[in-house]
């Protein structure tokens, strides 16, 4: 039981991180407009309909490679149990789900992103989530 519970923090933790950074490089690579304020929610709300389409792509390869990394490494911490690497794509899920009610985001981009974090989980599953023979 505690390495089920170690695994799902540090897992969680992994997959902010890698979030968090593939998220830094494409803001690095599309900048948000000059002289917008990012912590007011009416600025994101037009800043979601003026970034292209490369930008939007970049947030969920975000989304779905810091859920591969942290639920794989949930799994692997908790000795390949799978539940630590679905309870971390459950915690993602929630927080983009938040993340896609606070900030006004396309509906294509909910329904890629739910569907792109969802796949990830599996894929952490399948590849490290029970143990082999």
């Amino acid at each position: 039981m505690v390495r089920l519970i170690l695994g799902v923090i540090v897992g969680l933790i992994v997959g902010m991180i890698v979030i968090f950074a593939v998220e830094g490089v494409g803001h690095t690579i599309f900048p948000p407009p000059a002289g917008v304020n990012l912590t007011d929610p009416a600025q994101m709300a037009t800043v979601m309909s003026v970034i292209p389409f490369q930008a939007k792509i970049a947030i969920l390869l975000a989304w779905l490679f810091g859920t591969v990394a942290g639920a794989s490494s949930a799994n692997l911490i908790a000795g390949r149990r799978a539940w630590a690497g679905r309870i971390v794509t459950l915690l993602v899920l929630a927080l983009s789900i938040f993340n896609m009610t606070t900030i006004v985001h396309p509906v294509w981009m909910m329904v890629a992103a739910v569907a792109a974090i969802l796949a990830a989980g599996v894929l952490a599953e399948r590849a490290f989530g029970r143990r082999r023979l």
